[in-house]
């Protein structure tokens, strides 16, 4: 500006002369052209410079956010199986989903507090400089004519309590609407389905509306506020008799530094929006960490004796007493069956087992020594389970088996599938074992299903094989198949069947009768068919 007012610079403002001092010590001549370059130059240095501050912010941002997300999924892990049962679904999911990325935006806007606070300094150098009192006029009056603003951080909180809340009913409902598509669509119920689908939609949307709009709010308010600032300050360097070169510098200075100051000021409004997104996911921490898996130092390699429940009690949070006085005994290498009629509680035995529960009264002995003195994955390692309802990922049949045992050779995952009488059918199939399953094994049948989860429990040779009413779902000819697989690996490994088709247990070496929560009979099957009050025996007599 100096240069196109006077291309003589006989009378140079302050700045000009500074850089004509620097200039004659390079020996160059001022000239537009060589004052066009150091411009575009700064400027070229500056974009340079904003694009290196945005990637160490999303550096930073992704970085605190893998963190939140590894602390969190090892905290949950760590956790009792207590823990799931309590959990809101769509909590969890929506934290994973969404809130999780919120709370990384928030790291990611303290990274750039920092960044615009450098940027703000170096605006602010220069003004200073040239006219201190232009300076303090036009920040003190951002300053003060934008603090208002910052009462409004109580509303941005409960919207954003709003938005957090509604986004997990929105995917608890996306969620739950998903895996019931079958029971939907089998009773004919999708316009029901969609209407509560869209119902959780539209009441997100409008809590996210007023959510992302305050935000906006407060930059489009803060705007005009700065061009006023901007205007009084020039006003009163006019008044001083700054000449017209310095004052330019100083509005570009001033127009450029502003925004920053009401962007700084806005952020805190907008940081304490994402809140409710951390105190959620920092929640389920916390309750995961109350309920944190306790074990022992002590490492398991194998079954030598038995495994037995001793005096026994377990209630859930809020129900009658679930077990009562159990007294079981599972000893290593015979089948041991638990049978009774739904609600009796054989599976929640299965928990207390793995340790997924904790008894109330009594323990559960390996070899003589409490569960809980046992490192508890080094017992679940060595332990095939077959749930009601098989659970496979979608993959191939071969990751699925890999799953439970990654070293596993190509000979034992044959063997593995031959002994759950699953070759035969996988060979079948268009691309073999590297057949994909799709979700949660949709592309199978139920026998088949349940015969590749066998193959993956017995893959790992386990010490103890529990199959919980592995066959219950199962047609007559499915069921027939994997009691045959039963009855191969029965020679030579420890199995606790829980069942109540009895054609399943049959062949036990000894089976515990539940009713209630209590052991009302025990011992072999031919002695307990023989009991004409008994209650095998009645069950038996009911089912033929």
């Amino acid at each position: 500006m100096d240069f196109m007012l006077d291309p003589a610079l006989k009378l140079p403002s302050q700045f000009t002369h500074a850089m004509l001092t620097i200039l004659a010590s390079f020996d160059l001549p001022p000239s537009f052209w060589l004052f066009g370059l150091i411009f575009v130059s700064s400027n070229v240095i500056k974009s340079v410079c904003d694009i290196g501050i945005r990637y160490a912010i999303l550096r930073i941002k992704y970085d605190v956010q893998r963190g939140l997300f590894d602390d969190s999924i090892d905290a949950f892990f760590n956790a009792r199986w207590e823990f799931f049962i309590k959990a809101d679904q769509g909590k969890l999911l929506n934290t994973f989903n969404r809130e999780l990325g919120n709370i990384g935006d928030t790291m990611g806007q303290l990274a750039t507090q920092l960044a615009r606070v450098v940027q703000l300094l170096i605006y602010l150098a220069v003004p200073l400089w040239l006219s201190p009192g232009m300076t303090f006029t036009a920040v003190g009056t951002a300053v003060v004519l934008g603090s208002p603003l910052l009462l409004l951080q109580k509303i941005s909180y409960q919207f954003g309590l709003k938005n957090t809340e509604s986004g997990n009913i929105l995917i608890g409902t996306i969620s739950e609407t998903l895996s019931a598509a079958r029971l939907i669509l089998g009773f004919g119920r999708q316009q029901e389905s969609k209407v509560r689908s869209l119902n959780a939609f539209d009441q997100h949307v409008d809590a996210t509306l007023r959510c992302q709009t305050m935000e906006r709010t407060l930059s489009a308010l803060y705007q005009p506020i700065g061009i006023l600032a901007a205007i009084i300050s020039l006003g009163v360097a006019q008044q001083q008799g700054e000449s017209l070169a310095q004052m330019a510098t100083l509005l570009w200075s001033l127009l450029r530094m502003l925004p920053i100051l009401g962007e700084i000021m806005s952020s805190s409004v907008t940081i304490n929006s994402f809140l409710p997104s951390y105190e959620q996911l920092n929640s389920l921490r916390s309750q995961a960490q109350q309920l944190e898996e306790v074990g022992g130092s002590k490492i398991f390699n194998r079954l030598e004796e038995s495994i037995v429940l001793q005096d026994l009690d377990f209630t859930y949070p809020g129900r009658q007493e679930t077990l009562q006085h159990i007294n079981i005994i599972i000893r290593k290498g015979r089948m041991t069956a638990l049978t009774g009629e739904s609600g009796s509680g054989k599976s929640t035995i299965t928990d207390l087992i793995l340790g997924l529960q904790i008894p109330d009264d009594g323990k559960v002995l390996l070899d003589g020594v409490p569960l809980h003195e046992w490192k508890q994955n080094t017992f679940r390692e060595k332990v095939g389970y077959v749930p009601q309802e098989p659970i496979l990922f979608h993959a191939s049949i071969r990751s699925n088996l890999l799953w439970s045992q990654s070293q596993a050779t190509e000979n034992e995952l044959w063997e593995a599938c031959h002994l759950a009488n699953a070759s035969d059918f996988i060979k079948d199939l268009p691309l073999g074992i590297d057949t994909v399953v799709g979700d949660q094994g949709t592309r199978l049948s139920g026998g088949q299903r349940q015969r590749i989860a066998l193959a993956r429990a017995l893959l790992r040779r386990p010490e103890l094989l529990i199959l919980d009413e592995a066959t219950s779902a199962l047609d007559s000819e499915s069921e027939k198949l994997i009691q045959k697989s039963i009855e191969k690996v029965a020679i030579d490994t420890t199995i606790l069947v829980i069942a109540h088709r009895l054609s399943t247990i049959a062949k036990a070496d000894y089976i515990y009768v539940l009713e209630k929560g209590r052991v009302i009979e025990e011992g072999e099957y031919a002695n307990l068919n023989k009991m004409e009050i008994g209650v095998l025996a009645r069950m038996i007599r009911a089912q033929q």
